[in-house]
């Protein structure tokens, strides 16, 4: 199955919204699960955003999107001068510039950006799609599976899937049972994504309590070295950010940490409980 959408849209606030509206449909009426829809709008709500903004010369702009079997490539093309991504820091939790770039690196399971002198810049966002029981898009991919080339690992079986489902829904009870029956409690999807990140993503404090006290480890990173409790603060889900620091996970791992990210989020009353969990050294 391939199927691609190519906008040209006026560098105009408006695009934005329409654009996602436009790709969601899509996206909806094949069956991609809600979760995965909702990083693909923001990230590329984040890639059009940042092309109203900068974007020098022109008076619109290309936006195109493949859906190719489990995998959606979304190509934001501008005609102004570029930049170099490479060269661009993290930006200062304190700025509002350079967090679009984040966002996009966080949600996105590959990014590449590329720059043409006098001829506009090019952001290409590829994200993993799986789909929801007897979808249209689960019939016209039956049997196939993304290549083990790209850098995804195969796709999770159906029975797999459902508890990464249950995780994502907060059925602590049936995924309780199943960790009983012999499932590993760090079990991890395509993308190196525990049981317990699932739940912390999706805001349910309890089946991360659950999950940790079952030893499932809290700063266990992804593929991508994302880690639970960064997820949480980014999502600003509170009290799965309270369970996890509870069980023990460390606010400035990673890169970026959880103290990082909610410094960029402006989160004051997590960073006052990360003081007060892990006192940054004298």
């Amino acid at each position: 199955m391939e199927i691609t959408m190519d906008l040209v849209l006026p560098r105009d606030v408006a695009s934005v919204p329409a654009t996602r509206k436009l790709l969601d449909a899509a996206l909806a009426a094949l069956g991609v699960e809600g979760h995965i829809r909702d990083d693909i709008e923001m990230m590329l709500t984040e890639a059009c955003t940042n092309v109203i903004k900068h974007a020098e010369h022109g008076a619109d702009y290309t936006v195109r999107a493949t859906i190719q079997d489990r995998r959606c490539v979304i190509k934001v093309i501008d005609s102004g001068t570029g930049f170099d991504a490479a060269l661009v820091p993290l930006p200062d939790p304190a700025a509002e510039q350079g967090r679009g770039l984040m966002i996009m690196r966080a949600l996105a399971d590959d990014v590449r950006f590329a720059s043409f002198p006098e001829d506009g810049a090019l952001v290409a966002l590829e994200k993993h799609l799986s789909y929801g029981e007897d979808s249209l898009g689960g019939l016209l991919t039956a049997g196939s599976d993304v290549p083990r080339g790209d850098g995804f690992r195969p796709a999770p079986d159906e029975p797999t899937a459902r508890l990464f489902e249950m995780a994502r829904t907060g059925d602590t009870r049936r995924l309780l049972s199943q960790l009983d029956n012999g499932v590993s409690v760090d079990l991890s999807d395509h993308r190196g994504e525990t049981l317990l990140m699932h739940a912390a993503f999706h805001g349910h404090p309890e089946t991360v309590r659950a999950l940790a006290m079952r030893g499932a480890d809290p700063d266990r990173a992804d593929d991508r070295g994302h880690r639970p409790l960064t997820g949480a603060v980014f999502k600003r889900e509170n009290e799965v950010v309270r369970v996890l620091l509870e069980a023990g996970a460390d606010p400035r791992a990673g890169s970026p940490s959880a103290a990082d990210t909610a410094r960029l989020v402006g989160a004051d009353e997590i960073l006052a409980w990360f003081e007060e969990a892990a006192p940054p050294p004298a």
